[in-house]
């Protein structure tokens, strides 16, 4: 009889524990923050054991990245261009608004990493803020002369963004939240 390693999975799908895993984690770093959850509840929560766990990823730092991967994965929505360089931002800000309804466990994991995160948190893993720098650059060359780098204002709304949709009730896409991030990345841009 082969002997396997502590902590390698021994029987079912590895791929299927590797999901539920990873479902789990996110769930637990969603409520409770990296410095909150603890990889002995994710693991009990998906069903494994911490060696187990930690035969997937290593550590809670390599779990917390992988989860954060796969909070990020339909981050971007896809938003037709045309329009005012308002008219842009403001398609772009509720279409961004509306993916994290669908995935509100994503702007929590990126309002936590940023109280209290390890490094290199989500910010380097969020792949919003590199496609929204972008649109905004395209939407603010020669429109507001003064405004901050993109980036930063990517980041500034963003921010807004995910305290909204963390704070919002359920299948709130067309309430006051929605209306009031689009109209504070007017303003925070310049366009409004």
């Amino acid at each position: 009889m082969e002997k396997k390693g502590a902590g390698r999975p021994r029987d079912g799908n590895p791929e299927e524990t590797r999901r539920e895993i990873l479902r789990a984690a996110e769930e637990s770093f969603a409520r409770s923050g990296f410095v909150g959850a603890t990889t002995r509840f994710v693991a009990t929560s998906a069903g494994v054991n911490v060696a187990t766990l930690h035969y997937h990823f290593g550590s809670k730092e390599g779990l917390y990245r992988a989860a954060l991967r796969r909070a990020s994965e339909e981050a971007l929505p896809e938003v037709p261009a045309g329009g005012s360089p308002a008219e842009e931002v403001a398609r772009t800000v509720a279409a961004l608004y509306d993916a994290g309804l669908r995935r509100p466990s994503f702007a929590r994991l990126v309002l936590l990493d940023s109280l209290a995160g390890p490094p290199a948190g989500p910010a380097a893993l969020d792949p919003r803020v590199p496609w929204l720098a972008g649109r905004l650059q395209d939407c603010l060359n020669g429109s507001a002369p003064a405004a901050p780098p993109a980036e930063k204002l990517a980041r500034t709304i963003l921010t807004l963004l995910d305290a909204a949709v963390a704070t919002a009730a359920p299948a709130s896409s067309e309430g006051p939240g929605r209306a009031a991030v689009v109209a504070a990345a007017l303003r925070i841009t310049g366009l409004a």
